[in-house]
């Protein structure tokens, strides 16, 4: 048999199954994202919010509004339409990760009779210590015993201590690391497997959570170094999503490492979105290369 004949048209035919397996996926994913929008909006509606946008991409939706609070609402609202795999509140300065604390919790006033209560109870101490020669005998002339003077005197003296010691660890500057030193974490950072996440999401696979540990492992070693968490994306999707989603790995990454004992000051993260693919997207492959996230060493 002629392989030279047999081949061409069998690969064509292979390209040809792949790229329409690529559209059909594309249009039920839009599809998707159409209904899950129509039901994420109505469901807003129903719950009197407005001024909140919604975009999706697969399951995963991003909620934008005016403010950090209407944002949480509103991602709450949107999260518990069915078929919504996460929601994800932006405000106006970007991604909301906790709670806004309630307007109640500075702690109330004294009430009238509690005051009345304090004032009493304050003058009755005071009347007793006057009639007591032994309270005054025991006071010094400025209002505090002896014994108050000598434990004062020994807390600020440990006061001065600690702050003596605090100074001079910030005098103390940072020992930058040697060229060597640079270079062979960061060759050590390199050789760490590709983080994944789960589809769409900044959330970490089980597999993904292990490389990270892995990365902090490697850190530990070198802790001197200063490094910039990148992320990158594929080119599915556009680029405004895509841009978010880098973004939002790349800092879930640095979250994790400082969970697990980095120093936060030595991280940094930036998102590169599908900007700087490793190369050129043809294949699946090809896809799955250009979603990473990668470790530079900056100091």
């Amino acid at each position: 048999m002629n392989l030279k004949v047999v081949l061409p048209p069998v690969i064509i035919v292979v390209l040809g199954l792949g790229a329409l397996s690529s559209v059909q996926n594309t249009g039920f994913r839009e599809h998707i994202e159409t209904t899950l929008t129509e039901s994420a909006q109505g469901a807003l509606s129903a719950a009197g919010i407005e001024g909140a946008d919604v975009r999706f991409a697969g399951r995963d939706a991003d909620v934008t509004a005016p403010s950090d609070a209407e944002a949480l609402t509103a991602a709450e609202v949107v999260g518990g339409v069915t078929g919504v795999r996460t929601a994800a509140a932006y405000g106006p300065d970007g991604l909301v990760s906790g709670e806004p604390g309630p307007a109640e919790a500075a702690e109330p006033a004294e009430t009238e009779d509690e005051t009345d209560d304090v004032t009493d109870a304050a003058t009755d101490a005071l009347a007793d210590a006057i009639a007591s020669p032994e309270a005054s005998e025991a006071t010094s002339g400025d209002g505090t015993s002896d014994d108050e003077a000598t434990e004062d005197e020994a807390t600020d003296g440990a006061t001065d201590d600690a702050a003596d010691d605090k100074d001079d660890d910030k005098d103390e500057p940072k020992r930058e690391p040697t060229r060597e030193e640079r270079e062979q974490a960061q060759e050590d950072l390199v050789e760490i497997p590709n983080i994944t996440f789960v589809t769409d999401s900044a959330r970490l696979t089980k597999d993904g959570r292990r490389v990270v540990r892995e990365a902090a492992e490697v850190l530990a070693e070198h802790p001197e170094v200063e490094v910039r968490v990148e992320g990158h994306t594929d080119s599915v999707g556009s680029d405004e999503h895509n841009q978010r989603l880098s973004e939002r790995r790349a800092e879930q990454v640095v979250d994790e490492l400082v969970d697990l004992g980095v120093e936060r000051d030595r991280l940094t993260w930036k998102g590169f979105g599908e900007s700087d693919p490793l190369v050129v997207p043809r294949t699946f492959e090809d896809l799955e290369k250009n979603r990473r996230v990668e470790f530079i060493v900056r100091n």
